[in-house]
């Protein structure tokens, strides 16, 4: 529950930073994108990833961060060549979840170490 708690806040606090997190805060629709599932194998962003967290299915802050760099991942893959402006934006949101897992750090590690030993 703890490692949860500081994640929810995290992604809570990405949603807020809404002039990058605007094009990331649900999943892109067919009517938006045609093609995007044509392109992207695995699709992400904010909303599933809360609702991952509420779940508690992230085990550790790494699984947490992996999904926020999927979505940089999937923005430059679907967007390099045809829309310029979204791969920054996407490169902005996996570095302002960086700084809050750095800002969390110690909390983090002591959550996980938490999971880590229940699961012995």
């Amino acid at each position: 529950v703890g490692l949860s708690n500081i994640l929810e806040n995290i992604v809570e606090r990405l949603k807020e930073q809404y002039d990058v997190s605007y094009l990331f805060l649900k999943p892109v629709s067919k009517k938006e994108a045609p093609d995007y599932l044509d392109i992207i194998a695995h699709p992400m962003d904010l909303a599933t990833i809360k609702e991952k967290v509420r779940r508690m299915e992230y085990k550790s802050s790494d699984e947490f961060r992996h999904d926020v760099w999927q979505i940089s991942y999937n923005a430059h893959k679907y967007n390099d060549g045809r829309n310029p402006g979204i791969p920054p934006l996407a490169d902005q949101l996996l570095e302002i979840c960086d700084d809050m897992l750095d800002e969390n750090r110690y909390a983090l590690a002591d959550a996980e170490a938490g999971i880590e030993y229940r699961d012995t």
